[in-house]
């Protein structure tokens, strides 16, 4: 399926299932087919499931048109507004984190159940009092190192078959341009949620990576900080930072156990 932003780029998403809403948002440079196993072990949960393409990702249309976090952000509500949803659960991977804290930002939380966000530090640069951001990246050399966090190793185990044949198939089918994606890249990797985190006053359940291979330090303290507003931390050791590829079935468990706890 597909919609019109209000700033004329076409987006792509699916909507499936009935129940509860769960929106899957994917991060820098993903597309909505590596959430299959949690999209399909959701709707057989009885979940309804939204997935989306960001613009100049996946099948969606590529464009240098507000490649920001904010314009994503409000692409999303837009998409919202689309498929007519309230009080739903959003599920973010990595940059789809970010997008979730600038929705929440911009639009507030009144039509958010619970919030799960998967191997992302809320602050991605490093400096003198934050030291759980990418690994080695600082504003000094920010320029430099940032075109090349794609080339850095995003898992460590290997992803199930049918999982991973349907993705490349997809990234095949509509390869995504670095050149095109990087005003983007760089704009997610700037921001710092962690005032909006300490704010949320729904529950949230951090899902990190413990041997993820981006995120230097450990942010887990943070989030850990935070308990008097709800928020949970688990870890998943033995895999990269695509986790919910790697290690489905234990994201699955993560995921249904805290939204049975939350919100049913």
């Amino acid at each position: 399926m597909h919609f019109l932003t209000s700033d004329g780029v076409q987006l792509t998403y699916t909507d499936e299932g009935a129940g509860d809403v769960v929106i899957l948002l994917t991060g820098y440079s993903g597309i909505k087919e590596e959430w299959y196993e949690q999209t399909t072990y959701l709707r057989n949960q009885g979940f309804r499931v939204i997935t989306l393409d960001w613009r100049s990702h996946g099948a969606s249309t590529r464009t240098t048109k507000n490649l920001r976090v904010m314009r994503l952000a409000a692409d999303l509500n837009e998409l919202i507004q689309k498929t007519a949803v309230n009080n739903m659960i959003m599920i973010g991977h990595s940059m789809g984190a970010s997008i979730i804290w600038a929705y929440i930002t911009i639009f507030g939380q009144k039509n958010l159940k619970s919030i799960i966000t998967i191997d992302e530090s809320p602050k991605p640069i490093n400096d003198a009092h934050w030291q759980s951001g990418l690994q080695g990246l600082n504003w000094d050399n920010f320029w430099l190192m940032s075109p090349h966090i794609l080339d850095r190793p995003m898992t460590i185990r290997e992803i199930p078959k049918n999982l991973r044949q349907r993705v490349e198939k997809q990234r095949s089918a509509y390869p995504f341009n670095k050149d095109i994606g990087f005003e983007l890249l760089a704009d997610h990797l700037m921001q710092d949620w962690r005032r909006v985190i300490h704010q949320v006053q729904v529950p949230q359940l951090f899902i990190l990576s413990v041997d993820s291979g981006l995120w230097q330090g450990n942010y887990r303290k943070f989030c850990e900080k935070e308990n008097n507003i709800g928020i949970s931390v688990k870890s998943i050791p033995h895999a990269g930072h695509l986790v919910h590829m790697e290690k489905p079935s234990i994201v699955n468990a993560f995921i249904s156990d805290f939204l049975f706890k939350s919100v049913r």
